[in-house]
């Protein structure tokens, strides 16, 4: 099929894929930056405990620290979220655009057929137009070369009818006829 190239198109999935793996990638590793800050601000919170004298103070500060750290995660995978939903917008468009394309060049490709399928159909018709008309006006002479007598035949006699029926697209095979 002209008018699209799947080993283009294919290699253009490659590349999304390829970045969306690349994407997720990203996401797991924040994530498990995420837990591991986590993990980390369980562990100091579990040493504050240890040392409670220390007082509200040292709390305070894990409490900052842990929003701090838990505002960076969210907002990492709100980033790494909005480029993925970013780059499936693109590859969505494009996807759009190629199936657009490919409609046209299919339906160019269609009428171009249609077109030279009907050019050689009339061709054929005013080939077996004339051949008939040849036909039609041709006597077959007697032995001697003189004119035969002419008998009339019901098929062949009434062709200017035929002619003029298969000519318009009114013959007996064609859409309306009964």
């Amino acid at each position: 099929m002209r008018g699209i190239d799947a080993a283009e198109v294919y290699e253009y999935l490659d590349l999304l894929a390829g970045q969306v793996q690349a994407t997720e990638s990203e996401l797991r590793e924040s994530r498990a930056e995420n837990d591991r800050l986590r993990t980390e601000l369980q562990r100091v919170q579990a040493a504050l405990d240890e040392y409670e004298q220390v007082g509200d103070r040292v709390n305070e500060q894990v409490v900052q620290l842990f929003s701090q750290a838990q505002l960076v995660a969210e907002e990492m995978v709100e980033d790494v979220s909005r480029d993925a939903r970013d780059r499936i917008g693109q590859a969505r468009a494009h996807e759009r655009k190629v199936v657009e394309e490919a409609m046209d060049t299919a339906g160019q490709q269609v009428r171009s057929y249609a077109q030279t399928a009907q050019a050689q159909m009339k061709s054929i018709m005013d080939s077996f137009a004339t051949e008939v008309d040849r036909l039609g006006s041709t006597h077959p002479a007697t032995e001697s070369g003189s004119a035969a007598t002419h008998q009339i035949d019901p098929l062949f006699d009434d062709l200017s009818d035929w002619q003029v029926r298969a000519r318009n697209g009114s013959g007996p095979d064609s859409p309306g006829s009964d």
